[in-house]
């Protein structure tokens, strides 16, 4: 009995000394060659890596070889030039967005002198951002301003602890851009300004002037918006020039000075013809003519934009648009042919060509052509058996009993 106690202790003494023998001996604990092994991993990384996957790269077993790689790195050799260098390339090709933020938060704890502190905090802060715009757009949370709140204390983080980065001036901007995006005009209007005058020749500093404008405009200041989008258009700004252009005549159109958006719509067409507001300029500039009660300038213009822009997305609602205003211009014959094309056109949303063929109905019974409105409106009852969704549309009313009471006054 004592003899076998004595060989299976023997067994376990050999055991765990195998154990720790494999880990002195082992590649990734050889310490007199720690940092030559560490460059040799990091090697392999960029070996793997050339070219540069991407998160979403097809090629997944690629992209497997290459995150492995990256931890290898870092996970084995924490104390090398190259763990950061690992982590933050990790932390660019995430399975998930969680992923990313935690293993880019680990890079901003564990080397926060890394050259890419400052990227990873930014990238986290800007992600967070992102969220909360769409968010915004969406209303898919009611706490969206916890969103910004998050992003903001990151990008004041960043501020405080990385003075100088090259990320400052973009970290600043997008600070008073999250005040913006919860709501608070003038703490965002006071920092973009602050920010306009610190900026100098910074690149930033047209898109600064035209966000400066832009807050006065949702502010209903249109005279001071017009003067921030004058300057980014003298400047001659590649990217927000013909914004800024566009934002002018936006700015005279809400005022309700329509003549004067028209001109400066005219500008946008003849400055900046392919760009998205030149194109959408086309349109702006036939609402604008109709609020002046121009029709005739204000249907042949929308008509040419139409023929001209099909894919523009202001181009279904200015089908309507165009007989309604040949309705108030005293064209029932065009109205009713507007109509009936967009009722016709499939394409289009259920509620707005059933609520066109009503209107095709109602203007043939208005003016007096009980036969056609019989027609229009039985058209509508079998193309449309579904209601209009709002309960209070007119078109609720057209049953064949209406219909019948048409016929029947027609006919005494």
């Amino acid at each position: 009995m004592k003899k076998f106690i004595i060989v299976e202790i023997c067994v376990i003494v050999a055991i765990a000394l195998g154990f720790w023998i494999g880990r002195i001996t082992s590649p990734f604990n050889n310490y007199t060659k720690y940092y030559q092994n560490a460059d040799k991993a990091w090697g392999k990384v960029l070996e793997i890596n050339t070219p540069t996957v991407t998160h979403d790269d097809p090629d997944i077993d690629r992209l497997r070889q290459v995150r492995a790689a990256c931890r290898a790195v870092f996970e084995n050799y924490p104390d090398s030039r190259w763990a950061d260098d690992a982590l933050h390339l990790l932390g660019s090709l995430p399975r998930t967005d969680e992923e990313g933020f935690a293993l880019l938060r680990r890079l901003i704890k564990e080397y926060p002198d890394s050259e890419f502190a400052d990227d990873s905090m930014y990238a986290i802060a800007t992600a967070t951002y992102e969220i909360a715009e769409e968010l915004k757009k969406t209303g898919t949370l009611e706490s969206i301003s916890a969103y910004y709140d998050r992003a903001l204390a990151l990008f004041n983080q960043l501020i405080a602890t990385y003075p100088g980065s090259v990320l400052e001036a973009d970290a600043q901007y997008n600070a008073a851009m999250c005040y913006y995006g919860r709501g608070d005009l003038n703490i965002a209007l006071s920092q973009l300004e602050a920010l306009k005058i610190e900026s100098g020749n910074n690149p930033n500093i047209y898109k600064i002037i035209f966000q400066i404008g832009s807050i006065y405009l949702e502010q209903h200041d249109y005279a001071n918006a017009r003067i921030e989008f004058t300057n980014v258009v003298d400047s001659g700004d590649p990217v927000h020039s013909a914004v800024a252009s566009f934002s002018i005549a936006q700015a005279y159109f809400a005022e309700g000075r329509y003549e004067e958006a028209a001109k400066e719509y005219q500008k946008v067409i003849d400055i900046y013809p392919d760009t998205e507001y030149g194109k959408d300029a086309n349109f702006y500039i036939g609402w604008a003519y109709a609020n002046l009660e121009d029709f005739d300038n204000a249907i042949s213009i929308l008509e040419a934009a139409v023929e001209d822009y099909p894919e523009n997305k202001n181009t279904t609602t200015t089908k309507f648009y165009i007989a309604q205003l040949a309705e108030a211009n005293k064209d029932p014959a065009l109205a009713i042919s507007k109509y009936q094309e967009f009722a016709d056109d499939d394409s289009h949303n259920y509620d707005n060509r059933l609520s066109a063929q009503y209107h095709v109905g109602r203007i043939l019974e208005e003016t007096g052509d009980i036969p056609q409105a019989v027609d229009a409106y039985e058209k509508l009852i079998k193309d449309y058996p579904e209601l209009h969704q709002n309960p209070a549309h007119q078109s609720r009313k057209i049953t064949e009993n209406y219909i019948r009471d048409l016929q029947v006054e027609e006919e005494n």
